[in-house]
Formats: structure tokens, C-alpha cells, sequence
């Protein structure tokens, strides 16, 4: 089995068609096709369903894929112990972060991180959290930090940080008039006010459905917004409400002036910040220094 041809057929399953590929990949279409044919004609059986509009994986892709991530992890772990055996860190760090995340956080590791491992060459890949877990399971990183409720039986989790998440309430609405700043409250308490939603898959918006579902009521939506940091500027102008991480608010005097937090009663649903990689990954030296100096730079933000 050739480990390069097996990188060419996951970037195609990722770029969704053999062209797309090809131009990420620098090489030319019909250069990648014959890959494609030399790796069917090595099993004896196709690996692409080529009827839909967006190539997938025939059951025979699908093992071949599996096998292939798991030799190339297999491989990755060997030359990382050979290096450390070497006491060489030249090597190249896939890490996977959330751009909200990386605002905050990658000033604070990077340079103690670059300092350490000068010979480490990283590349970042700044995605949603969900996406970043998808990611990690299909070995198009190594690390990656992730934000997040539910977990994925493939990857291991190490925490960093602890999360509160609170309602954040504009000082115009109802409810910051009717209910001291800090208090517990349950998310029906806002019933009638208006909502910044974050947009559907964001694991703090699953969080909001299932509290919402839980209290039996409809939040009535202003705004959806992607991102969370234009999500709170918002939310703190407007008449409404929003239900947001405390530690994306604290410090931040563009919002905490203009609004009031109350902590959520979360009933079990909650989320959390980790360090996330695969399971059978071996971590490297350098890659268990990412770790602890992310985790000496993160805190529970809590009121």
C-alpha cells in the first residue's frame, strides 16, 4: 500500500471531486485520476460511488480509507519516537483551533510554545469546533483545540477549562430591570425577551435548544449570527438577550457596561474547552508541552 496515494484519496474525499483536488493539491486532473485507477486496480474494486454528484466512498473506499488512516497514525507515532530517540524536533504540527479561540489564545502559547521547539513548523487550521472534531477523526490534524458539549468515541479529551455559560442581557431589556446581575436563573426567565442566536451546529446554540426545549418555549429570534464575538457587540446594543460562555464577556468593558449576566441552571447540558487528539496517536514530546503550557494560560471564568 503507498501512503502517498492513500493522502491523495482522502484530500479527494475531502475536496468532494477529483478536480478540486487536483488544484489544492498542485497536480493535474488526469495525474490524480491515474492515482485513483492504480489504487482500484491494486484492490480490485472501486473506491468511489461515482454516480452522485459529489464523490463518496463505496464500502471497499470506506476500508481502504480506515486502514490507511490507521497505518499512516501507525507510522506518524514511529518516526516520532525515532526523533525523540534523536532528541530531533524537526517536524511539522497540524494544530486545529476555532478563530474565536485562536484571538485569545494562541498569543499566549504560541511564543513560549516557538521558543521551546524552534524547529516545530506549525499549521494552523482555524474551523468550528464540530468541524475540527471531524477533522481530527479523518487525520487532517493532529491537535486540536476544541469547545464543546458531546464528545466523539475516536478522540481523547484532556480539559483545559471549565465553562459557565450565562444569559447575557442588554441593560434595555426587561429582564436586566427585573432580575439582579448574578443571579441564577432558568433560561424561561427570558421567555419574552428577543434573542441573538448563535447559528445552528455552534455547540452553545444546542446547548440554548435543549434548555429551551426543556423550559417548553420558542426563544423569539432578532438575529444569527456566526460569530460570537460580533454576536455579544450586538447583543449589548440592541433590546435582547443571548446565551453566551461567561469567559467570552469577562474583561471585556465593550459589553460588561452595557449589560447584565445571569448563570444559567444548564440541567446537565454543559460545555467544556480540550485538547483533543486521536486515540491511537502517540503524543510527542512537544505535543505534550502544547498541552501544559495551554492549560497554564487557561482559567475557569466563573461570576
Amino acid at each position: 500500500m503507498n501512503l502517498k496515494h492513500a493522502s491523495y484519496i482522502m484530500a479527494i474525499l475531502e475536496a468532494g471531486s477529483i478536480t478540486a483536488a487536483a488544484k489544492k493539491l498542485l497536480i493535474s486532473q488526469p495525474s490524480l485520476s491515474q492515482t485513483v485507477k492504480a489504487v482500484e486496480d491494486e484492490l480490485g474494486l472501486l473506491i468511489f460511488d461515482r454516480h452522485a454528484k459529489r464523490l463518496t466512498l463505496t464500502y471497499a473506499g470506506q476500508r481502504y480509507v480506515e486502514s490507511m488512516r490507521e497505518i499512516m497514525t501507525a507510522e506518524r507515532n514511529l518516526l516520532s519516537e525515532i526523533a525523540e530517540m534523536k532528541n530531533d524536533h524537526r517536524a511539522t504540527l497540524r494544530i486545529g483551533i476555532s478563530a474565536q479561540r485562536s484571538i485569545s489564545l494562541l498569543p499566549q502559547i504560541l511564543p513560549a510554545f516557538l521558543a521551546r521547539y524552534p524547529l516545530v513548523t506549525v499549521e494552523l487550521k482555524e474551523l468550528p469546533s464540530v468541524r475540527l472534531e471531524e477533522l481530527l477523526s479523518k487525520g487532517g490534524c493532529d491537535v486540536a483545540f476544541i469547545t464543546t458539549a458531546s464528545k466523539q468515541n475516536d478522540l481523547e479529551y484532556r480539559l483545559l477549562e471549565n465553562e459557565q455559560i450565562v444569559l447575557m442581557a442588554s441593560k434595555q431589556t426587561a429582564i436586566s430591570r427585573r432580575i439582579g446581575q448574578g443571579t441564577e436563573i432558568e433560561l424561561s426567565e427570558a421567555r419574552e425577551e428577543n434573542f441573538v442566536n448563535l447559528t445552528s451546529g455552534h455547540s452553545v446554540r444546542t446547548i440554548q435548544n435543549h434548555l429551551a426545549q426543556l423550559c417548553q418555549f420558542e426563544p423569539r429570534v432578532l438575529l444569527e449570527l456566526f460569530n460570537m464575538e460580533a454576536a455579544k457587540l450586538v447583543t449589548a446594543q440592541l433590546n435582547a438577550v443571548m446565551v453566551c460562555p461567561y469567559g467570552y464577556i469577562q474583561g471585556d468593558t465593550r459589553v460588561e457596561t452595557l449589560t447584565k449576566c445571569y448563570p444559567l441552571r444548564c440541567h446537565g447540558f454543559e460545555r467544556h474547552f480540550y485538547f483533543c487528539y486521536r486515540k491511537k496517536l502517540r503524543l510527542s514530546s512537544y505535543m505534550r508541552d502544547l498541552f501544559d503550557i495551554a492549560r497554564s494560560k487557561c482559567q475557569y471564568h466563573t461570576m
